[in-house]
C-alpha cells in the first residue's frame, strides 16, 4: 500500500509541472521550470495553454542561439578580385557608408540562428494588448500566404524589436538583446574573414543559397536556404534586419576598437543584410543602410535577437 501511495504522489506531482511537456536542447529541466514560473508570475491571469505558448517560445530562442567565438577583424568594406581570377583589386560594392575600415575586437558573443518569426512576434504584441497589424490584407484569401507563421516577423520600427528581445531576455533572466552592428558583420562575414556574400561558400547561387525568385516579390520561411558556415540562416536575401547601433554617417571614423555599441546620438538605427527586393549582387556582408520609424509594418524589416556574454 505503501509503495502504491508513493507512486500516486509521484504521478501527481508530475501532472502539476506545467513545462513537463517542453523539451530543450539546451536547457535542464530545472532552467524550464524557472522560465515557466517566470512567465506565470508575469502573466498570472493568462490560461495555461497560453502560458505554455510563451515558456515554449522563450526556450525555443535559447535553443536557438548560435555561440561565436569573439576575434578581431577589419570592419567595413574589402577590396575583392575586380573579375573572377584577377589579381587586381577593386571595392567590394558601391556603398559609400561602409568605406572606412576600422579595426574591431568583439567578445563571446550568440546570435539567433534565425530570424524571429511572425509566429512569435505576433504572440509577443497580442500580450501587450495590441491587435494584429495588417489586420484588413491577412484576412484577404489571396494575400495569407504573407502572413504564414514561419516567415520572418514584419516591423515598422526600431523598438518593437528591441523590446520583444529585452522581452525573451526577462523572462530567460539573460542578457538577450538586439546585436550590435559588430556582432552582425563579424558573424555573417564567418567571425570576420573577407566574405563577401554571407551563405554557405561566400557565394550566391540562385536556388541553391539564394533565391531564385528574387526582385519585388516576398519573404521566404525562415531557415530555407542553407545556412552561412556559424550555423545561421537568412543574414542576407529575406528581410533587411535592425541591429542596436544608432547611426552616425562617421561613426566608423571614431569608433572605439572593442565592442563598439553605436554612437549615443543618430539619424534613425542602422540596419544590415539587404532583403529580397535588392539585387542578390548588392546583398553584400557589408551592405549597411540606417532607417527611423516606418510609416506602415513591412516584411522588408525584420530581425533577430543575440546575447552578450
Amino acid at each position: 500500500m505503501h509503495r502504491v501511495s508513493a507512486l500516486l504522489l509521484a504521478l501527481s506531482l508530475a501532472g502539476c509541472s506545467s513545462s513537463s511537456s517542453i523539451t530543450s536542447t539546451t536547457l535542464s529541466d530545472s532552467e524550464i521550470d524557472a522560465i515557466q514560473a517566470r512567465v506565470e508570475s508575469r502573466y498570472p491571469d493568462l490560461s495555461s495553454s497560453k502560458q505554455q505558448q510563451v515558456t515554449e517560445l522563450v526556450v525555443r530562442a535559447l535553443d536557438n542561439m548560435v555561440s561565436i567565438k569573439g576575434g578581431s577583424f577589419m570592419m567595413g568594406e574589402f577590396k575583392v578580385p575586380c573579375e573572377p581570377g584577377s589579381d587586381q583589386l577593386c571595392m567590394s560594392d558601391f556603398d559609400r557608408d561602409n568605406d572606412f575600415a576600422h579595426k574591431v575586437t568583439l567578445d563571446d558573443y550568440a546570435l539567433a540562428r534565425y530570424e524571429t518569426t511572425m509566429a512569435d512576434f505576433d504572440l509577443f504584441r497580442e500580450l501587450q494588448g495590441k491587435t494584429p497589424y495588417e489586420q484588413d490584407l491577412r484576412e484577404r484569401e489571396d494575400r495569407q500566404y504573407l502572413f504564414e507563421p514561419d516567415k520572418p516577423a514584419w516591423t515598422k520600427n526600431w523598438q518593437e524589436p528591441k523590446d520583444y528581445c529585452q522581452w525573451v531576455g526577462e523572462l530567460a533572466d539573460r542578457p538577450v538583446d538586439l546585436p550590435t552592428e559588430a556582432q552582425w558583420e563579424f558573424a555573417a562575414r564567418n567571425r570576420g574573414q573577407n566574405v563577401l556574400y554571407a551563405t554557405d561558400n561566400g557565394k550566391i547561387d540562385l536556388g541553391r543559397n539564394y533565391s531564385a525568385d528574387h526582385g519585388f516579390s516576398d519573404s521566404k520561411t525562415v531557415g530555407a536556404f542553407p545556412p552561412n558556415p556559424l550555423g545561421l540562416y537568412d543574414l542576407i536575401g529575406n528581410s533587411t534586419e535592425w541591429v542596436n547601433d544608432r547611426y552616425s554617417e562617421n561613426y566608423y571614423e571614431v569608433s572605439p576598437e572593442r565592442n563598439p555599441t553605436g554612437p549615443s546620438r543618430g539619424n534613425g538605427h542602422v540596419t544590415r543584410g539587404g532583403s529580397f527586393v535588392n539585387s542578390p549582387k548588392a546583398n553584400t556582408s557589408v551592405f549597411r543602410s540606417n532607417e527611423r520609424s516606418l510609416d506602415f509594418y513591412s516584411d522588408l524589416y525584420s530581425f533577430r535577437c543575440g546575447i552578450s556574454h
